[in-house]
């Protein structure tokens, strides 16, 4: 399960957390952007990596935020490293996590106890995580906004008590997901507006704040930052593929991408590559082109 990936020199790792309702595809994205990363997912979770991805993740079990946490700070210990490690799904394991304390502080007058503990688990799993040498990854529930106490509360991740606003607030991204219908081939998008509606969102790295919405591809918008996220073991040609395609995508201004794709997509069947790894290949091109197109648009106005 050891792997020796090349961390990127001066840039700090981030803790990053992306929420959304169920089947909007932030696992599929997190096998999509991390191939060298370590999934702590529940059996059956990470179904999607063979079928449409390709490839078999690296992955482990975790059955509470504690187990969690020191699973953290075993892979630490042993010098392990990878590109992520992707908790799939945080807002589950904060929910098994919960309905044992509770039943730990039943016969407990003090009703505030089981709060204050969950409080204390969530913060050690943070503080654990920051100081890993990688970026964690966070997928959640999505919560809508609300009241609470005659005040409105913004949308954010589906977890217990204030927790919805206190780990988002310890994290250096936080991405709400969405939909763009007329977005093809895949309409999943992240946004990273705040203006937009009231939902909890944030990025430390300034890659989604300046894009507002965004293609769903965690890697693009990391290697946008700056950061080495690195390729499967044998498809280390998809980075010059793609830097390749998204730079004659560029060129041509968008009006081609469709017929670039599909010829590029084309060639790389020709030439025998599985198709799952093809689509692989093309949406981060076309994913690449969109990023800079919009950071370049972005860095063109003063106020928008």
């Amino acid at each position: 399960m050891t792997q020796t990936i090349n961390a990127t020199v001066g840039l700090r790792p981030l803790v990053i957390m992306t929420y959304a309702n169920s089947g909007a595809g932030k696992t599929t994205d997190a096998l999509y952007s991390f191939s060298n990363g370590l999934f702590i997912a529940s059996r059956g979770a990470l179904l999607p990596a063979e079928h449409v991805c390709g490839y078999k993740p690296a992955e482990i079990e975790a059955t509470t935020i504690q187990d969690a946490t020191q699973k953290l700070l075993e892979l630490n210990n042993s010098g392990a490293q990878y590109d992520a490690v992707i908790v799939d799904d945080f807002s589950y394991l904060a929910e098994k996590t919960f309905t044992l304390i509770e039943q730990k502080y039943k016969r407990s007058s003090n009703n505030f106890a089981k709060f204050g503990e969950l409080a204390s688990v969530a913060l050690k799993f943070r503080d654990t995580a920051r100081h890993m040498n990688c970026h964690v990854v966070l997928n959640c529930w999505e919560k809508p906004p609300g009241t609470r106490n005659g005040q409105a509360v913004k949308g954010g991740p589906m977890l217990t008590g204030k927790l919805t606003e206190s780990i988002p607030a310890l994290c250096d991204v936080v991405y709400r997901c969405g939909f763009e219908p007329m977005r093809k081939p895949w309409a999943g998008v992240y946004k990273c507006d705040a203006k937009e509606a009231p939902f909890i969102v944030k990025d430390r790295t300034h890659i989604g704040t300046q894009l507002g919405t965004f293609p769903m591809n965690l890697a693009e918008v990391l290697r946008a930052a700056g950061y080495d996220i690195s390729r499967l073991k044998g498809l280390e040609w998809q980075e010059e593929f793609v830097e390749g395609a998204a730079q004659q995508m560029i060129q041509t201004g968008g009006s081609r991408d469709h017929q670039l794709a599909n010829d590029l997509y084309r060639s790389l069947i020709d030439k025998g590559v599985d198709f799952r790894v093809a689509r692989w290949t093309l949406r981060d091109a076309m994913d690449r082109a969109v990023i800079r197109r919009g950071l370049t648009a972005a860095q063109k106005q003063f106020i928008a």
